[in-house]
């Protein structure tokens, strides 16, 4: 049986009624009812839709068996789970009656949803969340992992005009051993050049994905990626022009004919005009420039600096987030 607002469900540790949809069918926020462990009154019930959505549920569930990773301040608490993940449901008769879930803590609000207006000069904010992801990537790097999704959408914030907010990553459900080739990972506006070139997704991609995250929430919208494409098709070529004209050329890609193809029309869209006086297909400048066209209040200088130390081509030079967590930007104030 699907969620559905109402709903009472049974975990290892307690109940929860489902109260509003927050990504309908599979997100709702949650009263908690009971759980003697959960000193809340609100929790988070994810669950899955469909095979591939189960095995990433699955995944999930047993990411927070690491312990460094269950006891993390900087990634989303992982209160109970609803069924037995120890066995497969997607063939038990069981499964349409109590679909798999897993019971997170609440948080007040995701990155995406928070304007960045007020804290383009304040760097209280953006400095807890430059930390706080970075230290929880430093966490996967030590189990050789990736979480190839980091974004707006799973950055989380709670008490943001408070003493101390409160951020924290979330959506482990596509953390993977670093290297992982066989397809290209990552959203297509924040996924890193080596990604896009074919040779794998690594700590070094996530530590990219922090970068585009940060400018995108600053800019209040995707500077990278495909929103704002105008030709039929061609998506891929038209993410990898796109982002060689924001932030500069990227190396050769792997023989792969399809991404060789890819890259060659990119080269063709990045450089290509519309007419004559009408400019360029793509609109867009570097990044620093768009971001510094951004005006009252304009973004600090200290974090456009901070971005572009993020954002570099090669990954080999790209800073880890241990080395990104002593950046001068992080360490001040």
């Amino acid at each position: 049986m699907a969620l559905r607002a109402g709903k009472i469900v049974r975990g290892a540790t307690g109940t929860y009624e489902l109260l509003d949809a927050l990504k309908a069918p599979t997100v709702y926020k949650a009263q908690v009812l009971s759980g003697p462990r959960i000193n809340k009154r609100w929790a988070v019930v994810k669950t899955a839709v469909g095979e591939l959505e189960n095995v990433a549920l699955k995944r999930e569930y047993n990411n927070y068996k690491i312990p460094d990773i269950a006891s993390s301040p900087y990634i989303r608490t992982l209160y109970d789970a609803v069924g037995s993940f120890e066995e497969d449901v997607r063939h038990s008769s069981a499964a349409a009656e109590d679909p798999l879930c897993l019971v997170f803590e609440w948080m007040e609000t995701d990155l995406q949803s928070l304007s960045s207006h007020q804290y383009r000069r304040d760097s209280r904010l953006p400095k807890i969340i430059s930390k706080s992801v970075l230290s929880a990537l430093d966490t996967f790097k030590r189990y050789n992992a990736a979480h190839t999704d980091v974004n707006p959408n799973n950055i989380f914030v709670s008490n943001i005009d408070g003493h101390s907010p409160v951020v924290k990553l979330g959506d482990l459900g596509t953390m993977i051993k670093e290297g992982f080739n066989r397809q290209r990972l990552q959203s297509l506006p924040c996924r890193a050049p080596e990604v896009w070139q074919g040779i794998g997704c690594f700590h070094s991609s996530d530590v990219w994905s922090v970068g585009v995250t940060l400018a995108h929430w600053l800019y209040g919208r995707a500077i990278f990626g495909a929103s704002d494409k105008i030709i039929e098709d061609h998506t891929e070529a038209w993410c990898i022009a796109k982002l060689q004209r924001l932030v500069g050329t990227l190396g050769p890609c792997m023989n792969h004919q399809p991404y060789k193809n890819e890259f060659e029309l990119a080269e063709q869209l990045a450089s290509m005009e519309i007419g004559p006086g009408l400019g360029k297909l793509i609109k867009v400048g570097t990044l620093r420039q768009e971001l510094q066209s951004l005006l009252d209040p304009s973004v600090s200088t200290q974090l456009l600096e901070f971005i572009d130390y993020l954002l570099v081509i090669d990954m080999a030079k790209r800073p880890t987030a241990r080395d990104a967590l002593q950046h001068p930007y992080l360490q001040s104030g």
